[in-house]
């Protein structure tokens, strides 16, 4: 069974029963992935594990604030090192919350795979119809739901999230802003994006300009030399030891991107000048781009 869409399908029944996906006649699936997100409990995990130090929260002595950017050099437990722009070393404690520690990247729909954790939001007609393209395509990880609060949890359970509380619980059909949350299914080079948002299956349509950005809130996708935006707490006049309140890490590398062919070495021969010239000739001429080799298959774009 195809789980692609033409437009024409995808539009006509944007939140529909699985029966309907018995319906589609897909020409490609998700394929040539070269990457995947951090799995399960154990990049969840990561970065979280309660340590040995503790700054100043829970002796109530950390109440100077402190903003500041960096370079992330180590991280081990809970505790970071960055390097400030003046080149002075910071350890961090990350947040009590693992929701105010992010890692953002962009993507290319190359990263995608099937299964995915995804979400996006929407704002819904009265028949539940998406009034427009999605312009913003997430991909996180799992979170353990007991170290969140609140509304926090509906960003990580898979399901259609109502902003408008007093309408939960009715029998018709979600209207209004709306989070959908959800495991990738799959996005067709029209733009039909299909996802299981926990027993609800939901086809709808993306913007040309779709976004793909990379979300999670670990350590795990996390590289030495990232840019590290830090916010938090420290006991004057050690400004070396901080309490996060916030942690954002956001590189420039794009996931999903086709790495530049390796450099061809010259083949010069020992054949005479003009075989030097003719293997010269052979070595200038570029590789063939990697994603259109003979035997590579991705994603159409």
């Amino acid at each position: 069974m195809s789980l692609l869409a033409p437009p024409s399908i995808v539009c006509g029944s944007t939140f529909a029963f699985a029966a309907a996906f018995t319906r589609w006649s897909g020409i490609l699936v998700l394929t040539g992935m070269i990457g995947s997100l951090s799995s399960g409990s154990q990049a969840c995990a990561q970065g979280f594990k309660p340590g040995a130090q503790n700054y100043g929260a829970a002796q109530g002595v950390a109440n100077e604030v402190t903003s500041f950017d960096a370079k992330l050099v180590a991280s081990r437990g809970n505790i970071l090192t960055v390097e400030r722009d003046d080149g002075t070393q910071v350890m961090v404690q990350t947040p009590d919350s693992p929701a105010q520690l992010t890692f953002i990247a962009k993507a290319l729909p190359a990263y995608l795979r099937p299964g995915m954790l995804v979400r996006f939001r929407a704002n819904l007609g009265p028949t539940g119809t998406p009034l427009a393209p999605v312009e913003k395509l997430e991909l996180f990880a799992p979170v353990n739901p007991k170290m969140l609060k609140g509304r926090e949890r509906e960003r990580y359970q898979p399901g259609v999230h109502s902003d408008n509380h007093a309408a939960r619980g009715n029998n018709g059909p979600p209207s209004g802003p709306v989070t959908v949350v959800g495991n990738l299914m799959a996005l067709n080079p029209q733009g039909g994006l299909a996802l299981r948002a926990g027993n609800i299956p939901v086809q709808t349509m993306t913007s040309p300009e779709l976004e793909l950005q990379i979300r999670v809130n670990n350590l795990s996708m996390a590289q030495p030399g990232d840019p590290v935006h830090v916010r938090g707490f420290y006991q004057p006049p050690d400004e070396t030891k901080v309490k996060a309140e916030t942690i954002e890490i956001k590189p420039d590398r794009v996931y999903g991107e086709t790495p530049p062919p390796a450099e061809r070495r010259s083949r010069r021969g020992k054949r005479g000048d003009a075989d030097a010239g003719e293997n010269a000739n052979e070595a200038d001429k570029p590789d063939m781009p990697a994603e259109a080799k003979e035997g590579d298959v991705g994603v159409e774009e």
